[in-house]
């Protein structure tokens, strides 16, 4: 890492470490050029000089001048530290060294020289410029995307610069992957925006005024107290603005209305500093997804849970930061208010030895949300190497509902559409000579809930005087209450003797629940030498639930709908309560863990000082001692009393490879979990009359197991603009928990009990690559493949075995994406495709497989036209087959597109988008377990044209002459 020049001092005691950083004075950044440290004795004379690494902080994405040094034994204590740099002021800094037997450490963090001149800086701004060229490159451990080597649409914001980024992939709820591996936290500056919400920077934030795109894994507050990786941090997209956005605001305002209805509306205003930010934004809309032209001529993946949502949304964020990072002071504030129809139906097989049975389904509900959350972060960072952060958090919501929802069961498979079937099954003329009917049964329902929570959260840190040992302890408090009211016709109807029978109910349900707890930790860090940490630590919970659940319930003789229930009515209902199915419970558990993290780091270095290659190897086994109060009250107490012994254990190897040219990862772990205390009851509740469920007093804990590894190209092949990553894993479970049935053929009724099975497992791998294909790179292929096998165990019995018998299903999904994308000036064309195939076997003689396909393929276009006109478009092709219901096996062909064009410096746009032109877009979802089938139709947003306008604005004062 550094050169050094040291005198020969021979010494009884370890040699005592100095690490640091220096930075700019002005910028709080790295210094660009030389820096040398010198250690001198208080008369000046040197007693070691070291050069300054370039290093990346991966706790904020922030370039480092980092040095350090191993001091021998001197006859003195106190000493100076000199640091020197072309173009920048002297500092001296006086320091005290002490030597023990074990080897001490002393820390200076962001030590600021002063700029004599600022002719390195303007040379360094034309060096950035050039560079802009690659569109990727590896840096130690971070890949940087230079946001300007790609093309992007005017006007387009983040979201449409990262679904170009090589190996990245947006997904329409805002989650980030990258290399196949999901991005946990999206940041602006190394900071957070927003937490926990992608979607307002990416729909906010022009892409105009990005410099780079930083994707790493980023250092946890923790492992940069320590000096040493101590956990395993957060994988990070860090957003790195262009120098002349550090001061100044922005603010962005877009809206549009078209045909069906659609309207939207958005305002976003940032105001930013080097230490401060402030950021107001406002949404509203009734276009319930994030599609549209995403840079590299897509419209974005499809969102296959339909419905049709209006959103009215409005929040606030900000951050203050310390110059010398002293203290951070963030938080934000969100409230919304969502609109939510869905409606599906379909068919669905229900798998049951000596014969399926048959189910046509719809359900149409109709739902308001509000909600209203805040998060607020303080931490304090002293140069004593103490320090301490505090996170309080609240969220309020309030819901309420209207649902409907209609079933038919046949012991044969209907020939008619699910449709058809349904409203012959629920018009008021009905016939009950309907052939191969098992049950009808129905349930209209509204009802109401709200609920609150929230949390406090601490963590500190105390650094021992002239070591690197430290102490951390951390918990909080959290508490949680929830309210929910609901009220509901039931409609049932079967055959018994070959004469229909009637099963109808008014049913209204309240229940009331309450949790509480806390959790506290100790942890020690002890540097057992230069590689190797011991971590012991002890953590304790407490977790307080309670709750009611009562139910009312009277039978009627009517196969009535109506919900608007006259007080006569309800008050008839509630005098009628259920005590067979209403009950309350009490949980008090608490748990103790001890657990001791063993871990090892080496780094191979250069003959510059460089990092090269490196090694890292976690072993982290534990014990928890669970003891579980649990009381359950109906018409009597039932008291269950468990205490469980639950070892784990985790392994992670990581290697960097010489050149630091791969990344290989291997995880190994072993966990044991409770049964949920609810399932040990031993009762039956017949609350719903099609599904009867049993507890289980002899479920036992469950046991998985997981491998994973995990393969990305580093250096390797970035000079040929290539990327190559994968993983694969497996999971298996002993004694894992599933739901044993047995079906009554005659009369439809379920009997539900939790049991324990053996053989549950599964594995996958998956792989991707990129690449260009010619030498300009203009025309880029990519490829992303990924298999999943599932070995699933469940028990089900028709009602004529005493005993259910186990079955055994395997499913296989294999899942291929391809894409060709040229450009050529502001010219970008392409194609792609998607194979998804779905194939299950199951070890009876009556089970018929499933082969699922689903095929999409199709072209995408972005050109620019006369008068500075851009035209966004796709064409696809969606394909189905393999479906029972023949109405599913179909070809749709959608088509988007997108007029716009940009005025006044693109700060105005003007916007024409056409959804769906030829009305073929539907939703489907299909899927195969150990117990069924199903193939349902979900409602879509309907085809639509929409005019936009879209207004930006961004200012920075003017530099001083």
């Amino acid at each position: 890492m550094c050169m050094m020049i040291a005198q020969p001092i021979f010494s009884q005691k370890a040699p005592t470490q100095i690490d640091g950083t220096v930075i700019d004075a002005f910028t709080r950044t790295a210094i660009q050029g030389e820096v040398k440290v010198a250690l001198l004795n208080t008369d000046s004379t040197v007693i070691q000089t070291v050069k300054c690494e370039d290093r990346i902080d991966q706790g904020n994405g922030q370039q480092r001048k980092y040095f350090t040094m191993d001091v021998p034994e001197q006859k003195t204590v106190h000493f100076i530290l000199k640091y020197t740099s072309i173009g920048y002021q002297n500092v001296y800094k006086p320091i005290k060294v002490v030597w023990r037997k074990r080897k001490a450490n002393v820390k200076l963090w962001n030590t600021s020289m002063r700029r004599l001149s600022i002719t390195e800086e303007q040379q360094m701004e034309e060096v950035v410029v050039t560079a802009t060229k690659i569109k990727f490159y590896m840096k130690n451990d971070t890949l940087i995307f230079n946001a300007n080597a790609f093309q992007l649409q005017n006007g387009s914001m983040l979201d449409g610069l990262i679904t170009q980024l090589p190996g990245a992939e947006l997904k329409p709820d805002g989650r980030i992957f990258v290399k196949g591996r999901h991005v946990e936290s999206l940041l602006l500056n190394g900071r957070d925006f927003f937490k926990g919400d992608n979607t307002v920077l990416l729909d906010n934030l022009p892409a105009y005024m990005v410099q780079q795109v930083q994707v790493y894994e980023k250092e946890s507050e923790m492992s940069k107290l320590v000096g040493k990786k101590v956990d395993d941090g957060q994988y990070v997209m860090d957003i790195k603005l262009k120098k002349q956005y550090s001061i100044g605001w922005l603010t962005n305002t877009e809206w549009g209305y078209g045909t069906e209805k659609r309207y939207l509306g958005r305002l976003f205003t940032m105001r930013y500093t080097p230490q401060s930010r402030v950021s107001i934004f406002g949404n509203i809309n009734n276009v319930n997804d994030r599609r549209k032209p995403d840079g590299s001529g897509g419209w974005g993946s499809f969102d296959p849970t339909g419905g049709l949502t209006a959103t009215k949304r409005g929040g606030m964020d900000y951050n203050i930061y310390d110059k010398r990072e002293r203290f951070e002071l963030s938080g934000n504030a969100d409230v919304s208010y969502t609109d939510h129809d869905n409606i599906w139906g379909g068919t669905a097989t229900n798998f049951i030895p000596g014969g399926d049975t048959y189910e046509s389904r719809q359900s149409k509900s109709s739902n308001s949300n509000l909600s209203v959350s805040t998060e607020h972060f303080f931490k304090y960072k002293g140069h004593n190497g103490k320090s301490f952060s505090i996170t309080p958090t609240f969220n309020y919501y309030k819901k309420d509902y209207t649902s409907a929802y209609m079933n038919g069961t046949f012991s044969v498979q209907p020939i008619a559409d699910y449709t058809a079937v349904l409203d012959s099954l629920f018009s008021p003329q009905w016939t009950t000579t309907m052939r191969n009917l098992i049950k009808r049964n129905g349930e209209w329902a509204k009802g109401n809930g709200h609920g609150s929570s929230g949390n406090v959260s601490f963590w500190t840190y105390f650094k021992r005087p002239y070591s690197t040992d430290g102490i951390s302890v951390e918990g909080d408090v959290s508490y949680n209450s929830s309210r929910s009211n609901d009220l509901n016709h039931f409609t049932y109807n079967w055959y018994e003797n070959n004469v229909i029978q009637n099963d109808y109910r008014d049913r209204y349900n309240t229940t009331p629940t309450d949790n509480f707890g806390y959790y506290l930790s100790a942890k020690y860090f002890w540097h057992w030498g230069k590689e190797i940490m011991l971590n012991p630590r002890y953590m304790l919970n407490y977790h307080h639930a309670s709750g009611d659940r009562l139910r009312y319930s009277i039978a009627t003789d009517v196969d009535e709908h109506d919900l608007n229930w006259l007080p006569s009515q309800f008050e008839q209902v509630m005098a009628s309560m259920d005590t067979n199915n209403s009950y309350s419970d009490r949980l008090n558990r608490y748990s103790h863990e001890l657990n001791l993290d063993w871990q090892w780091t080496h780094m191979g270095m250069t003959e510059q000082g460089r990092r090269n290659s490196g090694w890292y190897v976690q072993i982290k086994p534990a014990i928890v001692i669970e003891r579980n109060n649990y009381q359950f009250t109906v018409l009597q107490k039932q008291h269950i009393n468990k205490t469980y012994v639950l070892p784990k254990l985790n392994v992670n190897i990581r290697r960097n490879t010489p050149r630091l040219q791969h990344t290989l990862n291997a995880t190994l772990s072993l966990t044991t979990a409770s049964p949920r205390m609810f399932y040990l009851v031993d009762r039956t509740f017949t609350n719903d009359p099609l599904n009867v469920s049993l507890g289980n007093p002899d479920l036992e804990k469950r046991t998985d197991f997981n491998a994973t590894f995990r393969y990305q190209s580093d250096k390797w092949l970035q000079n040929k603009g290539r990327q190559f990553y994968g993983d694969a894993g497996i999971n298996a479970s002993h004694h894992a928990m599933a739901t044993s049935f047995t079906y009554d053929s005659s009369t439809g009724v379920k009997t539900n009990r939790p049991v324990n099975v053996d053989g549950n497992w599964n594995s996958w791998v998956s792989l991707g690559f990129n690449t260009p294909i010619d030498k300009k790179r203009k025309l880029t292929f990519s490829t992303d493949t990924r298999v999943d096998y599932n070995h699933l165990v469940d028990y089900s019995s028709n009602g004529q075995v005493a005993v259910p018998v186990r079955v055994t299903t395997n499913a296989c999904y294999v899942n291929e994406n391809i894409k060709f994308d040229y450009r050529y000036n502001k010219v970008n064309i392409g194609i792609s495709g998607n194979m998804g195939y779905n194939h299950a076997t199951a070890d009876r003689d009556d089970f018929n497989n499933v082969n699922l396909w689903s095929i999409r393929y199709g072209g995408h276009a972005i050109i620019d036209l006369p008068w500075k006109i851009q035209l966004s478009t796709d064409l696809t092709m969606f394909s189905r087959r393999g479906y029972e219901s023949r109405e599913m096996n179909r070809n749709d062909l959608v088509w988007n597109a997108r007029l716009s064009k940009s005025v006044w410096s693109n700060r105005l746009t003007f916007m024409v988008d056409a959804w769906d032109i030829l009305d073929n877009l539907s939703d489907v979802n299909a899927g195969v377990n150990g117990q069924g089938r199903w193939e349902y139709y979900y409602n879509v947003i309907p085809r639509y044209a929409l005019v936009r306008v879209l207004y930006r604005f961004d200012h920075q004062p003017k530099k001083r002459q």
